[in-house]
Parts: structure tokens; C-alpha cells; sequence
């Protein structure tokens, strides 16, 4: 007698709770946890992430909420993004589909050098043609994909005005096209997380990163440099926001409205234009840390680019036979 009371009582608390307003937030609410791998001063935290978070709730009015966890908080080690999404440790995740190139084998056309003059220009043609990208994707919920502007390269003690300059220095690659670029000109690839050549500069591990500006300051590069060679035809890189499937369908149908407004090209442009501002940021403090800016002249690029073709050719072709996609075709596609 005095459980079935007390059972009723309960349900007339919540009853009335619902009726005044405070139910449905405090019973259904739901948060997600959003993870990355950079400090929370990041500009993919500040102008993107924390953003999100902010507009979503407000959209929702409170029933959805995300966390944000930076610096490795759900687990260490940015190549692991993807993983954590995909098994559900992280509800959300930044990550760079380069972390797992044989995945994004698609997405990785985005990056051949001399297709886009920025970010912005390669986001939105992403966007424009994301069914040729949508399948790498399908494990997940797509909420982003934008791309920065095309790298720099940063070198700790030799300045780079000729190919010849570029010979034999150990380079941190950004992707695997680049990889076979630095080949063809001569230097040592050297597949690194962002996160770890702050030191490897230091130590010699390196002579040289190739990264987009907005590592400048992100990283600290300003620190670890003399030169910074800023117009090679080098590569642009891309990067992800993606859901846990499982999360996204635990979702009712207005938090999925909501989010959907909230992301996918519209959010990929912020992202896009926040790190072309950090990158010219990161320039600015690049000249400020009396570190020397370099622009190749017009026959040193020549020569870079007739060095490259060869490889960049081989690396479609070799894209092509192990996809069993057209990589040509979806560069051609993306050029229009």
C-alpha cells in the first residue's frame, strides 16, 4: 500500500513538473560528448566546436547539449579519431581524414595541389559534389568536411627559394600526396601528427614541416623556425566533424532538425574561414618572431611543379587501382 503511494506521488511530481515547464529539459535532455585532439585555445575549438555547442542548445532550448573534450581528453592520440567515433567512446569528433588514409581514399583528390586557390573555395566544391565523398562517410553521421589553406613550409634552419635547397631535409608531410611530392623534390617525408613536431623540430628530428599556417600558432612553429617558404604548390589539407550513428538516432526528430541546420556546409565554412584567419594570423606572428618569409620566384615554381607531375600522376593512377574509382574523374569533377 505505501510503495503504490509513493509510486503515484512520483508520478504526480513529474506530472506536474512537465506541465510547468522544467520536465522535458530535466528528464529527456540529452548531452553529447564532442572530443578533438587540440587545446581548447584551438581556433577549431573557439570558432567552431564551443560555437556549436552553444547553438545547439539554444536551438533546442536545452534538451540537447554538447561537451566539448579537448587536448586528448577521451582518449590520447589523434589518429584514433575516427575509432572513437565509430565505437561510440565520442559521441562527436574532430579529426583529419589523413590520420586514415585508406578510408578517405576519395576525400584525398581534395588535396592535389594547384585545384584550389583556398579553403573556402575547396569547401564549398566538396559540398558541391559530396556524393563522391558521401560513402568513405557511411559508418558515421557527416556533420562537417571542410578543408584550410594550402600549406607552408617551415624549416628550422635552411632557407628554401629553389628545389635544390629542398633537397635531403627531413619534411613532416600533411598527406600522402604531399608525401610524394617532397619525394620528387627531393626531401625525406616523414608521416607525423601535428602535435608531435613541435618537438621533433627541436630536436633535429625534422628539418622542415609542412602544415597550414594556422599551425603557426596552434603548434608554436613561430618557436621552432628561421624560414617559412609560403607559396610552393603544396597541398591543402581537410578535416572532419562526425557523429557516433547510434547518438544520431537516440536523437527525436527536432534535436535532428536542429542539428542538421546547424552543420553540414554551413558549418564547414566556418570552419574553413576560421582557419584561414589563423593562418594569416599565424603569419603575422611568424614576422613578429623575426622569422624570415620567403616566396619563391616564378622559375623556382616551375620547377617545383615540372619535379612533381610525374608523381602526382602516379599517385591518381595508384588511387585509381586500388578504389576501383575514377580518381581522375573526381579531380576533373572538382576542377569545374
Amino acid at each position: 500500500m505505501v510503495g503504490s503511494e509513493k509510486k503515484r506521488s512520483i508520478a504526480a511530481l513529474i506530472a506536474l513538473a512537465a506541465f510547468v515547464g522544467l520536465g522535458p529539459q530535466s528528464i529527456q535532455a540529452a548531452e553529447l560528448k564532442a572530443a578533438h585532439f587540440m587545446p581548447s585555445m584551438h581556433p577549431m575549438d573557439k570558432g567552431v566546436m564551443t560555437p556549436l555547442a552553444g547553438d545547439i542548445e539554444k536551438a533546442t532550448n536545452g534538451s540537447l547539449t554538447i561537451r566539448v573534450f579537448p587536448s586528448g581528453e577521451l582518449g590520447k592520440g589523434p589518429v584514433q579519431q575516427y575509432k572513437r567515433v565509430v565505437t561510440g567512446v565520442a559521441d562527436i569528433v574532430f579529426g583529419i581524414p589523413d590520420y586514415t588514409p585508406k578510408q578517405f581514399r576519395k576525400t584525398a583528390m581534395v588535396h592535389v595541389p594547384g585545384l584550389f586557390a583556398d579553403g573556402t573555395v575547396a569547401t564549398n566544391k566538396m559540398w558541391d559534389h559530396i556524393d563522391l565523398f558521401k560513402d568513405e562517410y557511411a559508418a558515421t553521421k557527416l556533420l562537417g568536411l571542410w578543408a584550410n589553406n594550402p600549406s607552408v613550409l617551415i624549416t628550422r634552419k635552411k632557407p628554401v627559394r629553389t628545389m635544390g635547397d629542398f633537397k635531403g631535409l627531413k619534411v613532416r608531410s600533411p598527406n600522402p600526396i604531399m608525401a610524394e611530392l617532397i619525394k620528387a623534390w627531393g626531401g625525406i617525408p616523414v608521416s607525423m601528427p601535428t602535435t608531435e613536431a613541435y618537438n621533433a623540430m627541436n630536436t633535429g628530428v625534422l628539418d622542415a614541416v609542412m602544415i597550414g599556417p594556422s599551425g603557426i600558432r596552434s603548434y608554436k612553429l613561430n618557436e621552432t623556425a628561421k624560414y617559412i617558404t609560403t607559396n610552393l604548390p603544396s597541398a591543402l589539407d581537410t578535416f572532419y566533424l562526425l557523429m557516433n550513428k547510434s547518438s544520431w538516432d537516440a536523437l527525436d526528430d527536432k534535436q535532428k532538425k536542429e542539428l542538421d541546420n546547424l552543420t553540414g556546409r554551413k558549418i564547414s565554412l566556418k570552419g574553413a574561414e576560421e582557419f584561414r584567419k589563423a593562418g594569416q594570423a599565424g603569419l603575422d606572428l611568424a614576422v613578429k618572431s623575426k622569422v624570415e618569409l620567403i616566396e619563391i620566384d616564378a622559375a623556382a615554381e616551375a620547377e617545383f611543379r615540372k619535379a612533381m607531375k610525374p608523381a602526382l600522376d602516379a599517385f591518381i593512377a595508384k588511387t585509381s587501382d586500388e578504389t576501383g574509382v575514377d580518381a581522375s574523374d573526381i579531380v576533373s569533377q572538382l576542377s569545374k
